[in-house]
């Protein structure tokens, strides 16, 4: 560390990686009430005396999305009125807490995934990428050797930033759709993406809290979409003609309601839903008819509480975000489970000493139930009820907007073999993300994941069985990948003008990745570590009292030795899979890994991870994440289900095997609870970073404010 250096180039990396971390999910998480969207700038209307409360992804929204070609051409009045009130209304649900809950829900699963995806790019963008390469470029590589895959991967990011490999790639990939006769680091890279890619989905359907759950409601949409009448008007060759079409299938409204309204008999605003809203209405109502069920069982379950537990806690699931908010402070100060605060605070006050552990459990998900039951009907009420219809005219803009792309494709793509291609891929991923089928085991389910006449996907289409592996994954992908080298080869080839402005969009957000000159001249003398952002770090660090940075410096050192962890067993685990799967015909003996290469799997872990949850007993400390299971299992029942557990005293041997099996779908392994207490841990002294930086970081990005476009 240089004399005039308050961290090391290590430190420093490691103190970046907190801050971003933590900014990034803190701006998801603030889209939870209503006026963070008021706050976050443009393209959304802000008042000028207040800072954007979200500056990294108001950042990365206009750096990233708002240039690209199909997207430019949206009016502000398009985000304004219809995506900032599609926003705002969602925040107005108060959709659910996994706190509430008492185990982590979809919307955390999926919130902290999306925060661990975008806290890359942010890193990216503020820090850019190393100039200096780890080793020197290779003019060959082997795509079965893990060193040369992620070699590859890191000389194609320097010649895409720093070099003139994109226009390479793009001529390439407008000579030929096959990715063999592209450069060796290109095809070395593919397979390093494609591996990270199937240990994502692999982690978001099966290893995730509410992974098979997500499966089950992806199966639930696949199945009601026409993929056949969709097809059929994508061949009409008027472009024009298709648009229209496809607006017409989409977005007509079909009832007694809307035809009075045409022929002007009446003028009601609520004119009925259309084919998408349709689609989203029928999944959740499937899904809601599930949890309906489920609550009227533990009202009538051996055992259960006196009716009047049930009669104060449904009430409260519909009171005021502030009676809410209220209740959950309550139960933390006072380590209370959050149903045993409801019970005491009601109208007419329950004495919770009179319950048992059994009755409090099924309170507790009786709870839990009723939360989801409403979660899934504020959601219809925004996407389907909402007056005036805020997400059809929203589809409608945005598909005008995009016209000269979707026309410039249609002319260039056969856009029917395009859909046919997405909807063998979706019925493909829904078939690999469920439980392998054992020898001799028989199922409900057919060899067609869609069928003739669609029914919800249930919890009993499965048998107990083995889950599926990342290598599953990897097949899948390499499966489908072909379609997608196709699809951008007919483009370029076909569409020139398209492929030219996506190629300058390509190089403008590549370009966002460079390190300036200062940043490169410190990297090369060992003092780099966040590059662009090293000098600004370092002044936040120096403007901190000497007790509280030897405080911190020994907190960064831990970190950096938790990065390298991962690191180590993130490219143990690229050996691992790329052993299984490098062979054609794998052997009979590899049953394949259940945990795949990926920094970015632990940060999405380390925020669910330490999430609070409700205390599981009456009187008891509150969790973490870690201490939890999900909120549904692999079979689309509560993973704590009291009726599960009340049953177990009755099931047959065969049958506890079976709800045994059910249980430990979806919920990881040993290694991964393992690892979920590390990431946990680690979460603690990440937050004491973050503590102690935070004000000071939190102007740096608020100086990153895009005031209105280029």
């Amino acid at each position: 560390m240089s004399s005039s250096s308050p961290l090391t180039s290590a430190q420093t990396h490691a103190l970046f990686d907190i801050l971003i971390h933590h900014q990034i999910y803190a701006e998801i998480e603030a889209f939870k009430y209503p006026s963070t969207i008021d706050k976050y700038g443009y393209p959304f209307r802000k008042a000028d005396d207040i800072q954007s409360t979200s500056p990294l992804l108001q950042t990365i929204l206009n750096k990233f999305a708002l240039c690209n070609p199909a997207i430019r051409n949206f009016s502000e009045e398009f985000w304004q009125d219809k995506v900032r009130t599609l926003v705002a209304k969602l925040a107005e649900a108060e959709l659910s807490e996994s706190y509430d809950k008492g185990a982590i829900g979809s919307r955390k699963a999926l919130a902290t995934a999306a925060s661990s995806i975008a806290e890359y790019i942010a890193r990216g963008m503020l820090g850019g990428y190393p100039v200096q390469k780890g080793k020197d470029a290779k003019e060959t590589y082997d795509t079965s050797k893990p060193e040369d895959v992620v070699q590859g991967f890191d000389d194609l990011m320097h010649g895409l930033i720093y070099g003139d490999l994109l226009d390479d790639m793009f001529e390439q990939v407008k000579a030929t759709g096959k990715l063999e006769d592209h450069a060796g680091v290109v095809q070395a890279a593919h397979e390093y993406i494609l591996l990270n890619v199937a240990s994502f989905l692999h982690h978001v359907f099966v290893m995730s809290p509410d992974g098979q759950y997500l499966v089950r409601l992806l199966e639930n949409a696949h199945r009601l979409i026409p993929y056949m009448v969709i097809k059929q008007t994508l061949r009409v060759g008027n472009a024009a003609t298709m648009i229209n079409g496809m607006v017409r299938l989409i977005l007509a409204k079909l009832s007694v309601t809307a035809m009075t309204n045409w022929i002007g008999l009446t003028n009601n605003s609520n004119d009925g839903m259309n084919l998408l809203q349709q689609i989203i209405s029928t999944v959740l109502a499937w899904d809601t008819s599930e949890f309906q069920k489920r609550a009227t069982k533990l009202e009538s379950s051996r055992d259960a509480p006196d009716k009047k537990v049930f009669k104060a806690i449904k009430p409260f699931v519909y009171a005021s975000r502030d009676k809410h908010e209220a209740t959950r402070s309550q139960s933390i100060s006072e380590s209370k489970s959050i149903v045993a605060v409801i019970l005491e605070t009601a109208d007419t006050p329950i004495d919770t000493d009179s319950l048992t552990e059994h009755q409090h459990n099924v309170a507790m998900e009786y709870y839990s139930t009723y939360l989801s039951i409403r979660d899934r009907e504020e959601l219809t009420k925004v996407f389907c009820k909402l007056q005036p219809d805020v997400l059809t005219s929203a589809v409608r803009e945005a598909v005008s907007a995009m016209d000269p792309v979707i026309r410039a494709i249609h002319n260039a793509v056969d856009l029917s073999g395009t859909v046919t291609d997405a909807e063998s891929f979706l019925t493909d991923l829904i078939k690999v993300s469920k439980p392998k089928k054992k020898t001799g085991n028989k199922s409900r389910e057919t060899s067609q994941s869609r069928s003739s006449t669609p029914a919800p996907a249930s919890v009993e289409d499965n048998e107990a069985s083995d889950v599926p592996t990342v290598e599953d994954y990897v097949n899948l992908l390499r499966k489908h990948a072909p379609s997608m080298h196709k699809f951008l080869h007919q483009v370029t080839k076909n569409a020139p003008d398209l492929a030219d402005d996506y190629l300058a969009y390509a190089k403008r957000i590549f370009s966002e990745f460079k390190v300036d000159d200062n940043a490169k001249a410190a990297e090369e003398r060992g003092e780099g570590g966040a590059g662009n952002m090293t000098a600004p770090l370092h002044s936040l660090f120096e403007s901190l009292g000497k007790e509280k940075q030897d405080e911190l410096k020994k907190l960064l050192d831990e970190h950096d030795n938790h990065l390298r962890t991962l690191k180590d067993t993130s490219q143990s685990r690229l050996k691992s899979i790329m052993s299984t799967t490098s062979t054609s015909t794998p052997k009979p003996s590899d049953k394949g890994t259940t945990h795949g290469p990926g920094m970015y799997l632990s940060r999405w872990n380390s925020l669910i991870d330490s999430t609070l949850i409700s205390p599981a007993t009456i009187r008891g400390p509150v969790r973490k994440g870690w201490e939890v299971k999900s909120e549904l299992d692999g079979k689309g029942l509560k993973t704590s289900s009291s009726l599960l557990n009340s049953a177990k005293s009755r099931d047959s041997s065969k049958n506890r095997h079976q709800n045994t099996m059910m249980m430990a779908n979806g919920t990881g392994d040993a290694i991964e609870r393992r690892e979920r207490k590390r990431d946990g841990q680690e979460g603690d002294g990440m937050v004491a970073v973050w503590d102690g930086m935070r004000d000071g970081w939190v102007g740096v990005c608020r100086g990153l404010e895009i005031m209105g476009p280029d």
